[in-house]
């Protein structure tokens, strides 16, 4: 049987009718990351965790300290580009002769990494070392985090907004009344992901906007780009949901097995924390989540201005996940319980 775009389109509407009339869920679909987003702004302080994070080249002489964690680099211009963004604190080049280090002058974290390190030298040794300032721009603890919301916002949406619901829809037997029908399982599909994205998108925009007013974020890159990155990992994000959904009948086993895919990813994906510094085993497995691509892409437009070729590698890959895994859902698909 051929597409038919007005079957695709009767139940794409149909699902956006049932969200909005949800009061509940559309709400705090915008309350929630307003409320965070004022909360990180102006009642809390975190970005300072009295642990900060030094770049070396050549860390054989690097002095031990409670206060410092050292991060080594092979490239210096990489380490540099690190501090200049926020992502470290502090670059101590052990290689050069004299010691040469260089701190952020417009990080506050950076003036004390270096009076720590600094006070973990001896006076005389002191003596022997250059000191180098980058200018960067400012970058507090929310404009670091707001991206991460924002994506972490789309994970809850797009898995639950597409997994849980076909799940319950199968569950209540709307599904087997669709089967009788003429509509197909592709186009039955299509609409629930392509509902979601217009969800998502919508709401994406008012909360960055509504975001933007509570605390003006600087956005070094093009708007365009932020869209298109949004676009491909709300896609890739829903493409999982529907695997979830393909057969499962419970709703109760879709919640586990979207809670078991959600946590993992939130807490890999640099959503509250940068992984910096962290092993190389963890930082592999960030590059497999489709939501740390969306959130370093994210990060990297706002914050340096990146293009759509600098971030093309985690374009194709947020592409891939989505094409790959709406075939998969789609050839799993099931519309009956048994």
């Amino acid at each position: 049987m051929k597409f038919n775009f007005r079957r695709f389109l009767a139940v794409f509407k149909a699902r956006n009718i049932e969200f909005f009339r949800d009061k509940g869920a559309l709400g705090w679909v915008f309350v929630f990351p307003m409320l965070v987003t004022f909360g990180f702004s102006y009642l809390f302080n975190l970005g300072d965790s009295g642990i900060y994070k030094a770049a070396t080249i050549g860390d054989s002489l690097a002095p031990k300290s409670e206060l410092i964690q050292w991060i080594t680099y092979s490239d210096i211009e990489e380490a540099k580009n690190k501090l200049r963004h926020h992502q470290v604190d502090l670059l101590v080049d052990f290689t050069s002769k004299p010691l040469t280090y260089y701190m952020n002058s417009t990080s506050p974290n950076s003036r004390i990494a270096e009076k720590v390190f600094l006070e973990s030298r001896s006076p005389i040794s002191i003596s022997g070392i250059t000191k180098i300032a980058i200018d960067g721009r400012e970058i507090k603890y929310i404009d670091w985090l707001f991206p991460g919301l924002l994506t972490m916002n789309v994970l809850w949406m797009a898995l639950w907004g597409v997994g849980w619901v076909v799940v319950r829809h199968r569950k209540l037997g709307v599904l087997k009344r669709f089967k009788a029908s003429p509509l197909t399982p592709l186009e039955y599909l299509l609409a629930q992901v392509c509902s979601r994205l217009f969800l998502l998108v919508s709401s994406g925009v008012m909360i960055f906007i509504g975001g933007h007013l509570i605390h003006p974020f600087v956005t070094e890159g093009s708007y365009l780009t932020l869209l298109l990155i949004y676009t491909l990992g709300c896609l890739s994000l829903s493409s999982i949901g529907l695997v979830v959904a393909a057969r499962l009948t419970s709703e109760e086993f879709a919640n586990g097995i979207l809670n078991l895919i959600t946590y993992p990813m939130m807490f890999l994906s640099e959503i509250w924390f940068s992984l910096e510094g962290s092993s190389e085993t963890t930082q592999l497995l960030a590059k497999f989540m489709p939501l740390w691509h969306m959130t370093s892409s994210f990060r990297r437009v706002m914050s340096e201005g990146a293009t759509v070729s600098d971030i093309a590698p985690s374009l194709y890959i947020l592409l891939g996940i989505t094409v790959v895994f709406t075939l998969l859902g789609a050839a799993m698909f099931k519309w009956n319980k048994d």
